[in-house]
């Protein structure tokens, strides 16, 4: 005597050749939004930590990613690595650097 029939075997097997002929993508988001992961269900939950965060810690991380999503706030890694150098050249403080002389008032 079998353990399952052939209807309970192909019921077993029907939702697997479903996700078969479905994209990936698809089953993805769907896969999201049944785990209350849809970027609307994200959005409200990043609002209300904002809003109502237990400290300060929570609040502040909720406030980050609202501006990395916003492209305000970027990566390290984005930003433009320069530096600025001054050189003073004058004959009258040739030993002497002028922003270290006191300023007379007149």
């Amino acid at each position: 005597m079998p353990l399952l029939s052939p209807s309970q075997i192909h019921a077993a097997l029907r939702p697997a050749q479903n996700l078969a002929k479905r994209g990936v993508k698809t089953e993805l988001s769907e896969l999201l939004a049944d785990n209350n992961l849809s970027p609307e269900e994200i959005l409200m939950n990043l609002s209300s930590l904002l809003r109502s965060g237990e400290n300060d810690g929570v609040r502040l991380r909720a406030a980050e990613m609202g501006l990395k999503l916003n492209k305000l706030l970027g990566d390290d890694s984005q930003r433009p690595d320069f530096s600025v150098t001054i050189n003073i050249v004058d004959s009258e403080f040739t030993s002497l650097n002028p922003i270290l002389i006191p300023r007379t008032t007149a």
